[in-house]
């Protein structure tokens, strides 16, 4: 049993605005999670003592969302009420929440599979997590530049960057990358090497050694190929890399 907002209960169409954000309990934040907004803080005390995963799963089983609208423009490394932000430029919009959930977990280097409540969803028929069958249209242009690191934890992590002509896509998601890898301890052989990892338009037609990510930077001899490439994406691909090279 739930309870639910009755205002909420009586819409014909239901907007989920979430913003993309990393959380300290459930990992993740964003479209799921963000019903937690429709019911009472009774309720979300209770939903508490439950553990989330599974009430957060429930909640989206009882509400239907119609449409879903993410703020994925800054979000943050590791915490929901901010600290570490990191500019990401993105506006998501899709009709399934498991998706766009599965989907935004990639974008910030978490594996969706490890989020109990987007696997608990899709087992209740809220939506599918099959990112790689679902159709993504991606518009706009991204501006080069150096991104604005507004946290001191993304300063840190950008000591591992050579970025040089990056958009804040491709950066913020090197950036969550880093993030994760550092969480399991691979940050420490980077560095014992003096490897940083090569990024941004700077780089297009150069040939060199070294581990580079994006398009831009096909010419790096290990080059992960993507515009952007997910975090999630990222975080593998380095991790197997540093193993190729022998970096212990």
């Amino acid at each position: 049993k739930l309870t639910i907002c009755k205002s909420v209960l009586d819409l014909d169409y239901l907007i989920n605005v979430p913003v993309l954000k990393a959380h300290c309990q459930t990992k993740l934040t964003c479209a799921l999670k963000n019903l937690k907004g429709c019911i009472p803080d009774s309720e979300k005390r209770r939903f508490h003592s439950q553990g989330l995963h599974r009430p957060i799963a429930a909640l989206n089983v009882a509400i239907k969302t119609d449409l879903v609208v993410v703020d994925g423009m800054c979000g943050d490394l590791t915490f929901e009420e901010g600290g570490n932000p990191v500019p990401m430029n993105r506006i998501m919009v899709g009709y399934d929440p498991v998706l766009i959930d599965a989907y935004g977990a990639e974008l910030i280097g978490l594996n969706p599979h490890s989020i109990k409540y987007i696997t608990l969803a899709e087992e209740y028929g809220v939506g599918s997590t099959d990112v790689d069958k679902a159709e993504i249209i991606e518009l706009g242009h991204r501006q080069a530049g150096q991104p604005i690191l507004a946290s001191p934890l993304a300063h840190r992590l950008s000591s591992y960057i050579d970025a040089r002509s990056a958009c804040s896509v491709c950066y913020g998601s090197l950036i969550h990358a880093l993030a994760r890898l550092q969480d399991e301890g691979l940050l420490k052989a980077l560095s014992k090497k003096n490897l940083k990892i090569k990024i941004g338009q700077g780089f297009r037609n150069k040939k060199e050694e070294g581990i580079g990510v994006g398009n831009c930077t096909a010419g790096i001899r290990h080059n992960l190929p993507g515009c952007p490439p997910k975090a999630k994406d990222i975080v593998e691909y380095i991790r197997n890399e540093l193993c190729k090279i022998n970096i212990n």
